[in-house]
């Protein structure tokens, strides 16, 4: 079962919808599905439960005479189509007139109509993944204006939401984890919404944690690799001087370091009770002898 498959199983169970989003949503489908004739509507679904939700809706909006009818297809592989249609009548020019006042580019468009512009969107084009895998919500819309008009809600309800062409068609989709989940709360799938927080929380802790791992090991590495770097320079100017001929604090920060071939400056720090500046500075002069060394050894 797919993730797009719960969201919209759990929004079409959804009856407490007022006027203005049955509205809204009807027509987000209609266009969509380019149903929409001058004195007449023609509505095709192959999803059974999409279907009679739009018929039940407007049989409760209008008066209207509105038919459906089932019919099996074997185009493309056998599968179900549910039309809903509304013929030519008394009426139904203005029914379809009355629609664009639930669009939501209309001025002052309420919540509710935005609700259910987008809910209808989701329904009829949405594809959202699980988030255990990613993080996307897909609109595959076949309308360039009808992808505008989606694209520019969103921006004006301030997601990061992005618009493009896929596979021929324009595509809205939206990448970041808060806002989809934003979306699925606006549409109504709250249970949907509070399984998809739990991921994301998990996910983004295990991530976490693997890069609090990953930082570590590159540490130890590098304290590893430093270290190796100041037994070898220390050896060597003790091959050619002798660490006897150190001062007091050298002699001492070289030994323990041969001593403690695998300790981090902090480790090394606490063992004599200074600052870890303070080993850096008594390192950092070891250094300049070991070149001063090396130097003196290229110009024999």
């Amino acid at each position: 079962m797919s993730y797009t498959y719960k969201v919209k199983n759990e929004i079409l169970h959804r009856c407490d919808l007022n006027e203005d989003e049955k509205y809204a949503e009807i027509r987000a489908i209609l266009l969509l599905k380019h149903a929409i004739n001058q004195n007449s509507i023609e509505l095709k679904l192959e999803n059974k439960e999409i279907a009679e939700r739009i018929y039940f809706m407007l049989k409760e909006l209008t008066n209207l005479k509105i038919f459906i009818k089932f019919s099996k297809s074997k185009k493309f592989g056998e599968h179900n189509t549910y039309v809903i249609s509304i013929p030519s009548q008394p009426g139904i020019k203005k029914f379809i007139e009355n629609l664009e006042k639930y669009s939501s580019e209309v001025d002052e468009v309420s919540e509710e109509v935005e609700k259910g512009f987008i809910r209808g969107m989701f329904l009829g084009c949405g594809y959202i993944k699980s988030p255990e895998k990613e993080y996307a919500l897909d609109f595959f819309v076949d309308s360039d204006e009808l992808a505008d008009e989606l694209y520019n809600l969103l921006v004006k309800l301030e997601k990061k939401v992005y618009k493009t062409i896929k596979r021929n068609k324009p595509l809205v989709y939206m990448r970041n984890a808060e806002d989809i989940m934003d979306i699925i709360v606006l549409i109504g799938s709250m249970k949907e919404f509070y399984n998809y927080e739990e991921t994301t929380m998990i996910k983004d802790l295990k991530n976490k944690t693997i890069r609090e791992m990953n930082w570590e090991v590159a540490n130890e590495t590098k304290t590893l690799d430093t270290a190796r770097k100041q037994v070898k320079m220390i050896n060597y100017i003790g091959y050619k001087i002798g660490l006897n001929e150190l001062s007091p604090v050298l002699e001492e920060i070289a030994f323990l370091r041969l001593e403690n071939p695998e300790a981090s400056l902090q480790e090394l720090a606490e063992m004599i009770g200074i600052s870890k500046s303070g080993i850096r500075n008594r390192f950092r002069r070891l250094e300049e002898i070991h070149n001063e060394l090396l130097e003196k050894e290229r110009e024999a």
